[in-house]
């Protein structure tokens, strides 16, 4: 930053004192034009370091005249009657603009090597404070106050794109909509003139943010060099922070889920007892004689709803046991003629109401998978669209080879799933709004066959369309892997 007229006007006199004083002491000591010449050659070099260039022109000016009148004949006159005088003092004048010249280049390299490693201590300072942050929260604020604090400038705004969060610190401020728009047109401002500097804030290709900063007009200014740094490590802290808040989440997702897994295998081997006997019991009070017909029906219904409750214990208990890894798939080269052959003949004894339609192909097809976890899994998926279709339309199931996979797929019509729904249906105990009016559940059904599509090396997923209803997919390999080749 330039020194401002009231200093600069105190070198120049202090300058034009030095020049005065060495010329009372030549004088004094009756110097000759030569000595003189170097006595104000060194206290002119150290004016062209310390204070700048305009300051030692000034000064070499008034020691060029200096030498002219005290020390050069005739004295006392601004005149040379010798000629090799006035070539010496015009050597002498060049020689000094070129030292000056080149001394004032050294400090202002000097100047600004020491401003780059100002800059860069801050820089390090900023990144080791950020560090120390508390990673479970988020950290906006914090680093909003920590530039502030750092690089001392009057103002920081940092918007955040993935929380859609404005975070400020400091006096003087870049409004919320100014940074907004900076990610929408891509490309960082720098307005020198006011000390304003806007960042884009990026990570890689993808925009995490935008970055306002004011500088302070009075003491050392920011560049835009340092600038970019500074958005750059605010780049990373807020990715770094996403990134561990995103962790915990997991994490705390995962201890539930594992949590809620304990409970539920927990809850479903203690009702299997007080069930059976249920069962038991509402069977007994049917096969007896003298029972009125309110009373029969009082019976069957429990019995019917026992059985019901038996099913959704034996369901959670698989569920559970998938999850804790208990089940071991036991894998073999299963016919899809025959399996599928079988599969609707027992679909036809339980959904009654429904007309379930196979086509396959090809006819020779062989699927490396689990016969029993693959028949729950579709069942799992027939149930589901009874439940969910039109009353009495047909449910069609297809398989079909697609490379090294087949492609399981279960239609039914009448039912729609919106597209943000299909694939968290697929989560353990979630239901889609609106789906408890139309069927009771409990949102395990479908996260059996997730897990039983993982668990044979496959996928699942779902397409849905107002008009034709909606297809689930189920996805297993078509063979063995292959683990390596016999020697030949």
């Amino acid at each position: 930053m330039s020194p401002s007229r009231t200093v600069r006007g105190l070198r120049l006199a202090a300058s034009l004192g030095v020049i005065a004083l060495v010329t009372v002491v030549a004088y004094g000591c009756h110097a000759k034009a030569f000595v003189a010449g170097f006595l104000y050659l060194f206290p002119l070099m150290v004016i062209a370091f310390r204070w700048g260039l305009l300051e030692a022109i000034i000064a070499s000016v008034v020691a060029a005249g200096c030498l002219d009148f005290f020390f050069t004949q005739p004295l006392l006159h601004l005149y040379m009657q010798d000629v090799q005088d006035r070539i010496a003092l015009a050597c002498f004048e060049a020689t000094f603009l070129v030292t000056s010249c080149l001394a004032d280049r050294l400090r202002r390299y000097a100047a600004s090597t020491e401003e780059q490693r100002r800059q860069l201590q801050m820089l390090y300072q900023m990144s080791r404070e950020i560090l120390y942050f508390d990673r479970r929260n988020a950290i906006g604020a914090s680093l909003a106050k920590l530039i502030v604090d750092v690089f001392q400038v009057e103002g920081v705004s940092l918007w955040g794109a993935s929380e859609s969060r404005l975070d400020s610190a400091g006096t003087n401020c870049v409004p919320e909509d100014e940074l907004r728009a900076i990610p929408g047109h891509g490309r960082n401002e720098d307005d020198l003139k006011n000390g304003r500097f806007l960042r884009v804030l990026l990570i890689g290709a993808r925009t995490v943010g935008s970055l306002g900063i004011v500088s302070r007009r009075e003491g050392p200014a920011l560049d835009a060099r340092t600038a970019d740094a500074i958005a750059s490590l605010a780049a990373v802290a807020l990715e770094r922070s996403h990134s561990f808040l995103a962790e915990a989440a997991a994490e705390a997702a995962r201890q539930s889920e594992r949590m809620r897994s304990t409970v539920l295998d927990g809850l479903a081997h203690s009702l299997k007892t007080p069930l059976a006997t249920v069962q038991t019991a509402s069977s007994g009070l049917m096969e007896m004689s003298g029972l009125s017909a309110a009373q029969l029906e009082l019976a069957s219904l429990i019995n019917q709803q026992s059985i019901r409750l038996t099913e959704l214990t034996n369901q959670a208990l698989r569920t559970a046991k998938a999850d804790h890894g208990q089940v071991n798939p036991r894998k073999e080269a299963v016919p899809v003629a025959a399996f599928l052959k079988e599969f609707r003949e027992e679909c036809a004894n339980d959904f009654p109401e429904h007309r379930v339609a196979i086509h396959h192909e090809p006819t020779g097809a062989r699927v490396w998978a689990d016969r029993r976890l693959l028949r729950m899994a579709l069942l799992q998926l027939v149930d589901n669209a009874a439940k969910y279709g039109s009353p009495s339309a047909p449910i069609r199931i297809s398989a079909c080879a697609s490379g090294a996979e087949l492609v399981f797929s279960v239609r039914n019509e009448g039912s729609y799933i919106v597209p943000e729904e299909r694939m968290r249906i697929f989560q353990r105990f979630y239901r889609s709004p609106g789906s408890e009016s139309r069927a009771p559940g409990t949102g395990i059904g479908l996260s059996i066959v997730r897990r039983a599509a993982e668990m044979h090396g496959g996928r699942v997923w779902t397409d849905s369309e107002p008009e034709t209803g909606t297809i689930f997919y189920l996805s297993v390999p078509l063979r063995e892997p292959c683990v390596g080749h016999a020697a030949g």
